[in-house]
């Protein structure tokens, strides 16, 4: 079986974590979201995989290679998949499918049982079917309306508050037949949602919705990302390889800690959770709060970090205090009892001097 990966965009709204990384490169739990995405296509029968990079391409071909790790043969699309849109990007290898086929976004976290979606596409003799998952503000998404048996009566991307007439969204996830495509102009700019899908109802085909209830998050902005991370402490999103029963903990009064290689930790007080990339150093007296920390990190003693996201090779100085809904880019410089205030994004690259105190806008 094969599928498309769709992994060419810049993650704007994740910055500055995406200026040396693309988003599906981002770290989760010490591997990149995309591993994720594959690990999920492996379990469905996937063997085959053509993914569409764009945006800093090199890191994710490094990494993932031919695939064979994953027991995987993967391809690469790496021309104007950004220009050319979702659905443009992927037509330029629908000539390698003979088949039914998934597509799916390269930084979604899901539990979705893709084996069950792929059934139910084929049950129906769908053309494309859209997997959707139910969010309480459907704004930033494509909504759809399904009839009795599934089909999609109506589509809309990204509705207005007052045009919403649905709470189930596009979850970046589907399942094609290469005819599909035939709608889809050669070397032209066209998306899924806002192109390929109301031409279909405008043609009156076979596109269905696929409702479902496990657990999807499309990690779109820090909070989203923080919020992922407790949903993996607190049992909500199984991850593969990764038993969660352990890492419970107590989210209220002190909380589990995930690390990575060689950390060197003196007892930090956790709250909420902690999760550590490799070679973090700690020292004493440190408070964090629900906040994940990548790679190379070093923490002075008595610094306090809440609710935060911190970038590779970051030096946070003795008595930092930094503030809910904060990221620190990589290879940053925060001198001692210096403080970052609440939604604060320091640049990669930055040097925050001793006693600083850097407020939001």
């Amino acid at each position: 079986m094969k599928a498309v990966v769709l992994a060419g965009g810049r993650g704007t709204r994740l910055l500055p974590l995406t200026v040396y990384r693309p988003k599906p490169m981002i770290p989760f739990f010490n591997r990149p979201l995309m591993e994720y995405a594959l690990l999920n296509l492996v379990n469905a029968g996937v063997d085959e995989v053509y993914v569409l990079v764009g945006y800093l391409k090199e890191r994710i071909m490094e990494y993932f290679g031919d695939g064979s790790e994953w027991g995987l043969e993967i391809h690469y699309s790496n021309k104007d998949n950004i220009k050319l849109g979702t659905a443009g990007a992927t037509k330029k290898v629908v000539k390698h499918m003979d088949d039914t086929f998934f597509v799916v976004s390269s930084d979604v976290l899901t539990n979705l049982d893709l084996k069950a979606l792929y059934e139910y596409h084929r049950s129906k003799k769908a053309l494309a079917t859209i997997a959707l998952s139910r969010v309480e503000d459907p704004t930033q998404y494509g909504i759809a309306i399904i009839n009795d048996d599934g089909r999609i009566r109506q589509f809309k991307e990204k509705p207005k508050p007052e045009e919403v007439f649905s709470n189930l969204v596009n979850a970046g996830i589907y399942v094609f037949e290469p005819e599909a495509f035939d709608l889809v102009p050669k070397a032209k700019e066209f998306d899924f949602s806002r192109d390929l899908f109301p031409r279909m109802l405008e043609n009156d085909l076979a596109l269905y919705g696929f409702p479902f209830s496990e657990y999807w998050n499309d990690v779109g902005r820090p909070s989203s990302y923080l919020q992922a991370t407790e949903d993996v402490f607190q049992g909500r999103l199984i991850l593969p390889d990764l038993r969660t029963e352990g890492l419970k903990g107590n989210l209220e009064y002190g909380g589990p800690i995930f690390t990575g290689r060689r950390c060197i930790l003196r007892r930090p007080e956790i709250r909420g959770f902690a999760v550590l990339g490799d070679d973090v150093e700690i020292g004493r007296n440190v408070k964090i709060e629900r906040s994940v920390i990548l790679s190379g990190v070093t923490i002075g003693d008595g610094a306090e970090i809440r609710e935060a996201i911190i970038g590779e090779n970051v030096r946070i100085g003795k008595g930092v205090v930094i503030q809910p809904g904060s990221v620190i880019g990589d290879n940053t410089l925060i001198e001692d009892f210096s403080k970052i205030g609440s939604n604060v994004k320091i640049w990669v690259e930055s040097r925050i001097g001793r006693e600083s105190i850097v407020l939001p806008d």
